[in-house]
């Protein structure tokens, strides 16, 4: 079925965006190979404690260069997408001023924030490790600029030209600087490995907006509208906790596992979730590949008072999309399967702990290509407090399952580890269910990748949405 819904994909748009998506697939493929090579070579470099404590310090600056936004960038591909498809530049234009005014005045307290807690949580680390903090503090400002321009690019379906420079610059450049630095038979501090990823970081900043800015010429012909920035703002918000569990889940569920594993446990939990972190940017490129389509899709829908759930254009794109997430988790599990115990090896013998967990960790990219991208419909149909209740109660959750449920299950027999990762798994599988069956109820839009296919299949499939997706 998924095969043959492949092979029948026609139209011009629908190519566009298939190949946009190939390319977002093959580019988060091969950032998150990059990701694994650099974790590998880290692994080998630096012992448990110190890979832990680096994974530990990036993670806390990737949540903080979100918390930096307030988030903004997410309701860009709504509000910038509804501006430019109705010809209001100067909304657009306002939307894009209001993001980089809010990053602007909300860095040096994400960055005060973030010092404070690691003193707070452990002073031992800061007096140990002064200039490697500080240099991951630096990256936060940057960080953010980088996540406010690729969303707003998104908006303006400039996928590939806003997210592939960081997601291959950073594991190239890294890779070559580590492999050479470990041929060479050097070693690096870990003041040393954060400034080089803070130098990679700012490189990709510069190539972004480079390639970027031809694309943000309407805002020198229009007069920016900012009357909507409490909206956009409190819409960001209501989407945060949704963020972080889709775009910095890595991160979230590394620094909640340093709570009861600490630095070596975390470590552990870095090889096994650079393993499996290349499935969950894989069924992300797709999501964001094709986001724009189905949002332009449904947005002309509700505005001329169509029936969403029997529109054959957004119908079209979100089963083509379900179908290429499906194969793409099908094929990982099977690479997962032959290839496990090797690539673990090359970490070395210090995390072979971390095989015991892959599969539990696997539940959440095939639950999040199963159920399909419900943050996108629900944002479409303003939906936001219903969808924040449940990202919110999934981010109440996870710390709650670490500081409490793990311990319980350790008490029961069970190892920290695989109790940690299980806790966590089981978390967000049952948050994309709830979500999916929420999203259902409210919208009527079954938009689970089996779903989408098999009501695609019953209208038609392809040769009853060719018309639709040619227009």
């Amino acid at each position: 079925m998924i095969a043959a819904t492949l092979k029948t994909m026609s139209g011009s748009e629908t190519l566009r965006a298939s190949g946009s998506a190939g390319v977002m697939i093959v580019a988060r493929v091969l950032g998150a190979l990059g990701t694994l090579a650099y974790t590998v070579l880290l692994a080998r470099m630096l012992n448990p404690q110190e890979f832990g404590l680096v994974w530990t310090l990036w993670s806390g600056v990737f949540v903080a260069a979100y918390l930096s936004t307030l988030n903004i960038g997410a309701t860009a591909i709504r509000e910038v997408v509804r501006a430019r498809t109705t010809g209001d530049d100067a909304k657009a234009a306002g939307f894009v001023v209001v993001s980089r005014r809010v990053l602007f005045c909300m860095c040096a307290p994400v960055v005060i924030a973030y010092l404070a807690l690691i003193w707070l949580r452990n002073p031992e680390i800061t007096s140990s490790y002064p200039a490697a903090i500080f240099l991951a503090a630096a990256m936060i400002p940057v960080m953010g600029w980088n996540a406010t321009n690729a969303a707003q690019a998104v908006a303006l379906d400039q996928v590939v030209r806003s997210q592939v420079p960081g997601m291959l610059l950073r594991p190239v450049v890294f890779c070559l600087v580590l492999g050479v630095t470990w041929f060479s038979g050097l070693t690096l501090s870990l003041a040393v490995v954060v400034g080089i990823y803070l130098v990679i970081t700012i490189l990709i900043a510069v190539v972004q907006f480079s390639l970027l800015r031809r694309f943000f010429d309407f805002m020198d012909e229009a007069e920016p509208d900012v009357s909507g920035w409490r909206r956009w703002i409190s819409t960001g918000l209501l989407l945060a906790p949704n963020r972080l569990l889709s775009d910095r889940l890595r991160d979230v569920l590394l620094l909640l596992a340093a709570l009861p594993l600490g630095a070596v446990g975390v470590a552990q939990m870095a090889v096994a979730l650079s393993i499996v972190t290349f499935l969950n940017f894989a069924v992300n490129a797709v999501e964001t590949s094709f986001a724009p389509k189905i949002s332009r899709a449904i947005s002309n829908c509700l505005s001329d008072g169509r029936d969403t759930k029997t529109d054959e254009r957004s119908l079209h794109f979100i089963a083509i999309s379900g179908a290429i997430k499906l194969v793409l988790i099908a094929g990982g599990a099977v690479f997962l399967w032959l290839f496990m115990p090797l690539v673990i090896g090359l970490f070395g013998p210090d995390y072979t702990e971390a095989a015991t967990v892959i599969w539990w960790l696997f539940l959440i990219p095939l639950a999040g290509a199963f159920f399909g991208n419900t943050a996108l419909i629900m944002q479409l149909f303003d939906k936001r407090r219903a969808f924040f209740l449940t990202s919110l109660g999934a981010l109440i959750a996870l710390p709650v399952t670490a500081l409490y449920g793990v311990p319980l299950l350790v008490a029961g027999g069970m190892e920290a580890l695989g109790a940690t990762a299980g806790g966590f798994a089981i978390t967000m599988v049952g948050l994309q269910a709830l979500r999916w069956a929420i999203c259902l109820r409210i919208t009527g839009m079954d938009v689970s990748a089996v779903g989408a296919i098999l009501r695609w299949q019953r209208r038609g499939g392809p040769e009853n949405s060719n018309a639709g997706a040619n227009a």
